[in-house]
This record gives C-alpha cells, sequence and structure tokens, in this order.
C-alpha cells in the first residue's frame, strides 16, 4: 500500500511458509522498516531467497541472499545507488544450463539493459548497452543462448534479439513483437 501525504509508511516483512510444518521463517532483512522488498527471487536449487531491498526514497538498492530455511541473510550480492532513483522491476533470471549464473535487468546507464552475474555477485558481463531499451526477457535457450525482446532498431517497436552468452556480442534479430 503507498501512502498519502501525512500519512506512515507500510512496514513489510517477507516469510517462507513450510507446508508441511506448518511454519513460517522470516527472513532477516535487517534496516529500515519501511523499505521495499522487491524483485523477490528463488534460487534455483530452492535453498536461498534473492531479493532487492530498496531505501524509501528509491535511490539505493541491495541485492541480497537469504538462507529459505532459517531465514539468515547470506551476503549482499552488489549494490546500485542513483541520485534520483533506481527501479529494480524485474526478477533474477537463472541460467537452467548453469545455475550459478543469472542475469539482472538494470537502468544503471540510463536505459533497461541485461547484466550477466555469479551468485557471488560478482559481475561476468554487461550483455546489452546502447541507447535502447531491454523491454523484457523472454528466456534461456539451449546451453549459449538467451532471447529478448527490445527497442533496439526503433523507439517505436519492438523486436524479438537472440544473444550467445558465450562471448556477449552476437545479438541477432528474430522477428517483430507484437
Amino acid at each position: 500500500k503507498y501512502p498519502m501525504a501525512g500519512m506512515t509508511s507500510e512496514q513489510v516483512s517477507l516469510g517462507v511458509y513450510d507446508v508441511l510444518s506448518g511454519k513460517t521463517v522470516f527472513l532477516k532483512t535487517d534496516g529500515p522498516r519501511d523499505q521495499y522488498l522487491t524483485a523477490v527471487s528463488w534460487g534455483p536449487e530452492g535453498k536461498y531467497i534473492y531479493i532487492a531491498l530498496l531505501n524509501r526514497d528509491q535511490n539505493h538498492l541491495k541485492l541480497n541472499k537469504y538462507d529459505a530455511s532459517t531465514g539468515d541473510f547470506v551476503k549482499t550480492l552488489f549494490e546500485e545507488k542513483n541520485p534520483k532513483y533506481v527501479e529494480p522491476e524485474h526478477p533474477l533470471y537463472f541460467n537452467p544450463q548453469n545455475p550459478e549464473e543469472f542475469i539482472w535487468i538494470s537502468e544503471r546507464d540510463g536505459f533497461d539493459h541485461l547484466y550477466l552475474y555469479n551468485t557471488d555477485g560478482e559481475l561476468i558481463r554487461q550483455l546489452t548497452d546502447g541507447e535502447w531499451v531491454v523491454t523484457g526477457f523472454l528466456g534461456f535457450f539451449g546451453k549459449d543462448k538467451i532471447f529478448f525482446k527490445s527497442t533496439k532498431e526503433n523507439p517505436l517497436q519492438q523486436n524479438i534479439y537472440s544473444l550467445n552468452l558465450k562471448d556477449g556480442k552476437t545479438i541477432r534479430k528474430i522477428g517483430r513483437a507484437h
């Protein structure tokens, strides 16, 4: 719930409910109680949950990893800061062929682009760049290929592209998105 002027901000928490035991474990998301918890993503092995913690001013993000069974904080993978705002609008997209890698969509350079990270928080490479926007991640194909939608050729149209994860440079237009 977004507060109106003069109202207090909501205080959020995130819990994992175990259907077998009937117990809920709350993730230990330390920090101000009125922060935003966004981009919540389960790790592919089911042991970890990744959360983008966004401060109330929406200009500082921490992508954190938590143990799903205990709720304990594991580590901060990376942080994004901007004097105006950061926009964590997408979950993590884990590579099914290599669950230690994920795609992160960020507007850190002024345009939504794809970044390849490992689960230690190390940036492997920026996959897309330029004065255009990635408008959607469509998925992984085979061992080394991803598909996404973007405005690469024209800001008024979206096309579908494939990209090779190995070199991060081979972008090929597949077709037009409708």
